[in-house]
């Protein structure tokens, strides 16, 4: 009778379009009313102080500070016009970019929304003035931007690993392979695709193979991005090292994130200080001529008058103060959110506890005498159908308590599920029609598309974003598609989830 109840009423409020916490708190306190005499009132403290408490949480508020900063400072906005040199001249021109840049900008955000969010805004506006097919536009950032759920650090891989008691560097190296065979995956079909069909994705002839100038402007692009790479090797290096556990790593990464974030906002106050070092000082007499001279160019030479130095102070200042006031109100809005939906999970799940709903729903699934591999692909079809009106913290709260006894029992690999459970996450932010991510980019195209103002003073349409969701729909399929291929290769061979861990960390 409780399963009956527990699980109508979840769904009723789910479908009603609760919050989250809220609707996992009061069904806690219906259960509890209804099917036993211990209040939970007495335990609602205790389930509060000892999630808050521990220590290896804390990692989670500084991931998602590192993420906002580097989205607040404009510092992606960069990285993709660095990265659109190098990988414009493969099949698929510029398309590419949003893979490879969504993927770079993952492992710092690790957010599927921000990542689609940031690189939606640079890349729409240039891709209609150069004839791309829209839809598949759309598709690549839809895509692109659910790299940031597989690719450490995450966010979901980091719950994960904290909820089942998994080694969180191991699960960090469990996600690499996936998520880069993701995006090779993508990046294939693309290229493939606009061989086939030219018209989707025109030839891009900026800076041919064996130009020189091309060449030196791409080594001159990418120097910025630099520190930006050395922080998130840095990072994930300590991690996997154990050199720093991970809320050490976030705390250093978010400092790090923090220091290059302010650099970035004064960026023209620092390359005054790198032109002085360069032309003026003893330094740059150590450096050969020709690099001197990139440096210079790269830099932007006499770009700023000395005499503006003060008033550029002071809008340096004005900025930093900005970003960084937005950057802590989000980093708390997120923190605040998954915590509470934490706090309001784990008491639902003494609630099912006390009450043996896990023990029923344990002993039932067992009955069905299924192997780990029927198991998963019972879960598969479970989690596809979820995702299409439940988000991702929602799933992996609810869910993976009332899961975790029964896969532990069947024998099921907790690192190899995890992968193929946060790949499940990633399919649900982009599948019609409830995937969030979609809703994202169109928004997007709606903003800018009224961001441009008429001579009369009005917006008016940029050519952009004129089309209706269903553009995303289409366009967003073939990704799916490799997304499923490449759940089917993990599925039927695990030792690519797990080779990784074993060759870096050995077996356990």
């Amino acid at each position: 009778m409780a399963i009956a109840v527990a699980f109508t009423l979840m769904g009723a409020f789910f479908m009603a379009g609760l919050y989250v916490a809220g609707a996992i708190g009061v069904l806690s306190l219906i259960l509890m009313s209804a099917f036993s005499e211990a209040p939970l009132w007495d335990v609602l403290h205790f389930k509060a102080w000892s999630t808050y408490t521990d220590w290896d949480w804390v990692a989670i508020p500084l991931f998602i500070l590192m993420g906002e900063l580097v989205l607040r400072s404009g510092m992606a906005e960069k990285m993709y016009s660095s990265l659109s040199r190098w990988v414009a001249l493969l099949p698929g021109g510029l398309l590419h970019t949003n893979i490879v840049s969504s993927a770079l900008f993952a492992a710092c955000a690790g957010s599927t929304i921000a990542t689609a969010a940031t690189i939606s805004r640079v890349a729409l506006p240039s891709f209609r003035s150069r004839g791309y097919n829209e839809r598949i536009v759309l598709g690549s950032l839809a895509a692109g931007g659910t790299l940031g759920v597989l690719i450490p650090p995450s966010i979901l891989l980091l719950i994960y690993a904290l909820s089942t008691g998994q080694s969180i560097p191991r699960m960090f190296l469990a996600g690499f392979v996936p998520g880069f065979m993701i995006a090779g995956v993508f990046m294939v079909m693309m290229g493939t695709a606009s061989v086939i069909w030219p018209g989707i994705a025109p030839r891009e002839h900026e800076g041919a193979l064996w130009d020189k100038a091309a060449w030196r402007e791409r080594i001159i692009a990418i120097l910025p991005m630099l520190p930006m790479f050395a922080l998130i090797v840095i990072v994930l290096g300590t991690i996997y090292t154990d050199v720093f556990v991970p809320s050490e790593a976030a705390a250093a990464g978010a400092t790090g994130a923090f220091f290059l974030a302010v650099a970035h906002k004064s960026g023209f106050l620092v390359r005054r200080l790198l032109l002085g070092l360069v032309s003026k000082s003893w330094i740059g007499w150590f450096l050969p001529l020709a690099i001197r001279g990139s440096l210079w160019a790269a830099l932007g030479g006499n770009e700023q008058p000395p005499g503006q130095l003060g008033p550029m102070f002071k809008d340096a200042v004005g900025e930093n103060i900005q970003m960084l006031g937005l950057a802590f109100l989000s980093s708390v809005r997120t923190t605040s959110m998954i915590m509470l939906i934490l706090m309001a999970a784990f008491t639902l799940q003494f609630a099912f506890a006390r009450l043996g709903i896990s023990n029923e729903i344990g002993q039932w699934v067992s009955g069905l005498d299924l192997s780990p591999v029927q198991l998963v692909l019972v879960l598969v079809v479970f989690y596809l159908l979820l995702g299409t009106f439940m988000e991702s913290y929602s799933m992996i709260f609810v869910t993976l308590p009332l899961l975790l006894p029964t896969l532990r029992d069947t024998g099921v690999d907790l690192f190899w599920f995890g992968i193929i459970l946060v790949i499940l996450f990633e399919l649900a932010q982009i599948s019609p029609p409830q995937g969030m991510a979609l809703y994202v980019l169109q928004g997007a195209r709606r903003e800018i598309n009224t961001a441009s103002p008429g001579p009369d003073g009005d917006a008016i349409s940029t050519g952009v974003g004129t089309g209706t969701i269903v553009d995303v729909y289409i366009g967003v399929l073939p990704f799916i598609a490799c997304m499923l291929i490449v759940l089917g290769l993990l599925i039927a061979f695990p030792e690519i989830v797990t080779w990784f861990p074993n060759l870096v960390k050995g077996k356990l």
